[in-house]
């Protein structure tokens, strides 16, 4: 009976209509199932084969990253990356080297290992990428039936997204860093090939028939000809393949691999904003920092990083279109540069002003190893109980407990100032900024982070605290720099590149106002929080906390439980009453009214830089260099909080976002005079001007020397 019904079942089944959906659930093609066979025999009968493959990752990942950089000391670390460079690039690139790696390790524990792990695996990325993608991008470029091969191969590797690929390559080799260093290759090789057999194909055809006709072999005319020429595109290409391997660190963390993308991975999965922050600020200078190192000599700092990563994503299908943009910034840049001249001579009041600066500058070293506090930690007592009395001690401008780097700001003020005005007045033509408009600016940066301690006030605790004669010396020496530098400006025989707008410029007035707004939210926001226990606790907690303790050393069975009772007593404090502090209490030091003072000057300062009130081009260069001067002394007085508390603070006690705010204010002030600043250089005279100066007559030739020359 029962199978007569399901006899009956079945025959009720009809076959669906072939214009109904469902009778494309009939067929199956098994292309999952074929690849999953395909899979399991490579598996199972060429072991050997992926061994093979396997070993150059693990073996450089192993050496590179598990024997030499993990062990390493940061700071070895730190200076070779600083002379790699400077080497390789210019000596700015490299600072930017050591200080953006080494605040990479300020950002918290184990940060240090995970910029150094990924450092390693970019770098082993990286090199493999061009081991192979040069070699194949040069065969490429030289025999046409390669290129036909090797090109649909390429369009298949950055059309298809990662997520496919990933899961074979986990198979095969597992979860971990070797894994992902291949899909990163996959993802990242691309460009290189490409730019590598356009490099070489753009040759052009009648030099290298010309080294073949005097005799050379093929290997001298590829060595000796073709590669020098296709450097540009072939340094171009292993820049793209860097800032594409970076943008797989995210893919590579899900992988296993360790290195930053791992902490921003974990901080995504715990939903933690804080580490999430830190991770992708690590991140970005890591990126920035091997990014401006591989960029082609030529291409220039002119992008920022991620308008250059974007960039590589977009044009990862066509990387050839990128070398046209760069040529063409290469041959305007070179257009507009290259006068034939020589730069000015320094004028007058220009020198006397540097002298005057540099003046200044040796009365701020001298300032820093006097006293500048006695009696009490003036910063860190907020920060550290025992810092609070220290009566009979005194401390100099280096000191944790006396200027620390309110004091370390001022020496590196006064030192910058010293060399720019050496350098100007013995070379002329030196660096840009090693003149009048730099030694203006260090010297206000150092004059705000004096101004900062001074007007600083200690923890209401402190009752004998007293500013030492260091302090007072440092605010004369760096008022007496920038006196001298704006001196200097007033003839410094400087000049635009293009012509200066002579319209208003109400970009810079709106960005002087978004800074002045910043600047006032973050003086009324906590620069500090304390969470210290000391701070939070309430006394019936604290008695609480008295009784458990008693209670677990009456009866030692209880100390396990209690002690996770004092645990969640603390835990709650800290969560529910923080400790805050804005910038205009004493408690928080009381700094928000100096930023806000300095940040209205400053926006006072870009009111007429930007032409309200005329458009004299050297006028309104000279208000430019003043309101970056303003925000570096902003920036000066909050970094000067921030460094100082992270140098000497307890376990619960940091800094708050109220100075970082600060701090973002003081950069948009820098950054609207930085434009115009930039685009001014020293003049230039040339040889026949110099010889009509030396047949004038005395009067005449005296005041020509001393009238900068256009």
């Amino acid at each position: 009976m029962a199978f007569l019904q399901q006899e009956e079942s079945v025959e009720e089944v009809s076959d669906p209509s072939f214009f109904d959906t469902d009778v494309l659930d009939q067929f199956e093609v098994p292309f999952g199932e074929w690849i999953d066979q395909s899979v399991d025999w490579i598996d199972t009968n060429l072991e050997w084969l992926l061994d093979t493959i396997k070993w150059p990752f693990d073996t450089l990942l192993g050496f590179l990253v598990g024997d030499i950089l993990e062990p390493a000391p940061w700071w070895i670390i730190v200076l070779v990356m600083f002379g790699i460079g400077w080497l390789f690039r210019s000596f700015r690139v490299g600072l930017f080297a050591l200080v953006a790696l080494s605040f990479c390790g300020l950002l918290g524990p184990s940060y240090w290992l995970e910029t150094a792990r990924t450092i390693g695996f970019v770098a082993v990325a990286v090199l493999l990428c061009v081991l192979i993608g040069i070699p194949v991008g040069i065969a490429c470029g030289r025999i046409d039936p390669v290129w036909s091969v090797v090109r649909p191969i390429l369009d298949a590797m950055q059309v298809v997204h990662s997520f496919v690929y990933m899961l074979p390559f986990i198979f095969f080799f597992g979860i971990g860093e070797e894994s992902a260093t291949m899909v990163t290759m996959v993802f990242a090789l691309p460009p290189l090939i490409r730019l590598t057999n356009l490099g070489i194909r753009q040759v052009p055809e009648d030099v290298v028939e010309a080294s073949r006709a005097y005799g050379a072999p093929e290997f001298r005319v590829l060595t000796d000809v073709q590669i020098p020429l296709a450097r540009p595109a072939i340094m171009t290409g292993v820049n793209q393949t860097l800032l594409l391997a970076i943008s797989m660190l995210g893919i590579a963390a899900i992988m296993g691999a360790g290195g930053l993308g791992r902490l921003m991975f974990s901080a995504l999965s715990g939903q933690d904003v804080a580490r999430g922050a830190s991770a992708g600020l690590a991140f970005f200078l890591v990126a920035v920092t091997l990014d401006r190192i591989s960029q082609p000599v030529d291409g220039g700092d002119q992008a920022s990083l991620l308008a250059r990563m974007r960039a590589a994503w977009v044009h990862r299908a066509d990387p050839e279109s990128l070398l046209q943009d760069a040529d063409a910034l290469a041959k305007q840049e070179h257009a507009e540069l290259n006068y034939g001249g020589h730069p000015a001579p320094v004028m007058k009041r220009e020198g006397l002003g540097l002298k005057i600066a540099m003046s200044g500058a040796v009365l701020g070293l001298v300032s820093v190893f006097l006293t500048w506090g006695s009696d009490a930690g003036l910063i860190t007592s907020h920060s550290r109980l025992t810092d609070v009395d220290l009566a009979g001690s005194s401390f100099n401008g280096l000191d944790a407990k006396g200027g620390s780097f309110f004091g370390f700001f001022v020496l590196i003020a006064s030192v910058l100032v010293i060399i720019a005005g050496v350098t100007r007045l013995s070379r002329p033509n030196a660096s840009r900024f090693l003149s009048a408009d730099g030694a203006t600016i260090a010297a206000g940066f150092g004059l705000g982070a004096a101004l900062a301690y001074m007007w600083a006030s200690p923890d209401d605790a402190v009752s004998g605290y007293s500013d030492g004669v260091g302090v007072y010396l440092a605010i004369i020496a760096m008022l007496i720099a920038v006196v001298g530098g704006v001196l200097s400006l007033s003839d410094a025989p400087y000049a635009p590149h293009r012509p200066v707008s002579q319209s208003i410029e109400w970009h810079k007035l709106f960005g002087a106002l978004i800074a002045v707004l910043i600047i006032f939210a973050g003086s009324v926001s906590g620069w500090s929080f304390d969470q210290r226990d000391s701070s939070v606790v309430s006394a019936e907690d604290d008695a609480r906390i008295q009784e458990l303790r008693d209670q677990a050393a009456a009866i030692p069975a209880m100390t396990a439980q209690n002690a996770v009772e004092i645990a969640a007593i603390i835990n709650s404090a800290r969560r529910l009453d923080k400790a805050v502090h804005d910038g205009w209490t004493d408690r928080g030091a009381g700094l928000g009214p100096l930023v806000l003072l300095l940040g209205l000057i400053g926006a006072g300062t870009v009111v007429f830089s930007s032409g309200v009130f005329g458009s004299d081009q050297h006028k309104k260069w000279r208000w430019s260099v003043l309101s970056i001067t303003m925000g570096a002394g902003v920036v000066a007085v909050a970094a000067s909080w921030i460094a100082t508390l992270a140098r000497a603070s307890e376990d619960g006690f940091i800094s708050g976002v109220g100075a970082f705010l600060v701090l973002i204010g003081g950069l948009f002030l820098v950054a609207s005079g930085r434009s115009l600043v930039s685009e001014f250089f020293r003049t230039e005279v040339f040889d026949d001007e110099l010889e009509l100066e030396i047949s004038l007559p005395a009067p005449q030739a005296e005041e020509s020397i001393t009238e900068p020359v256009a």
